[in-house]
């Protein structure tokens, strides 16, 4: 789940994440952040918990579907999202044609580590896998970068994409799809953020400029 800058050419580029998550609606975060201090919780714990329950479980899914050996952690929220996980796997069929791997796009320069490709009945199906509270716009334009990635990448064309989202606090195992017109305006919203992003960086340049 490599996560950072990636380079193109020796040239080193943002990551799909980084900029979606520059302009990535806060209200959420921040409306959690205020129950938790109203708990007298640190958010920033709370907030790395989450991030670690993620990873883990990203990392046991793909040594469980490459066939390796693993042995899962004591905390009881992985395993609660794992077992969900292997439920949820244990009833596909699919074809797996990699998990896990990074690219970039020369084109938009950006890259990214997509989490799994499957094929089935002879369509490629993008996978992206999640364990949050909810599922999110941000999530159709991350899938929808991912799918123009391994196209550039790789000339092939996704058929279709699927979340699997797995719950840290009950069982509700969720799966959405999305077509491959669903991911073409995902794609378009990436665009303008990728243009954003750079214009950002400008306007930080022309902040810290010091003074003739």
């Amino acid at each position: 789940m490599p996560t950072g800058n990636y380079l193109l050419k020796g040239k080193k580029v943002p990551s799909v994440t980084t900029i979606i998550g520059r302009f990535k609606n806060a209200t959420g975060l921040i409306i959690w952040s205020n129950q938790l201090g109203l708990k007298g919780i640190n958010y920033f714990d709370e907030l790395k918990k989450a991030g670690d329950t993620g990873t883990a479980l990203h990392e046991f899914a793909e040594m469980h579907i490459k066939g390796e050996e693993y042995q899962l952690p004591d905390d009881p929220t992985v395993r609660h999202c794992f077992n969900q996980f292997l439920e949820w796997w244990n009833n596909t069929n699919y074809k797996v044609t990699w998990t896990e791997k990074k690219m970039g796009s020369k084109k938009l320069e950006v890259g990214g580590c997509p989490d799994l490709l499957v094929k089935k009945d002879g369509k490629y199906i993008l996978v992206d896998f999640k364990t949050s509270k909810s599922l999110y716009s941000d999530f159709i334009i991350q899938l929808s970068t991912y799918a123009e990635l391994i196209r550039e990448s790789e000339g092939i064309e996704i058929d279709k994409a699927i979340i699997v989202r797995f719950p840290k606090e009950d069982d509700d195992t969720e799966i959405k799809e999305f077509s491959k017109e669903d991911l073409a305006v995902g794609l378009k919203q990436f665009k303008l953020l990728r243009k954003a992003f750079d214009i950002d960086k400008d306007l930080n340049k022309i902040l810290k400029r010091k003074k003739k």
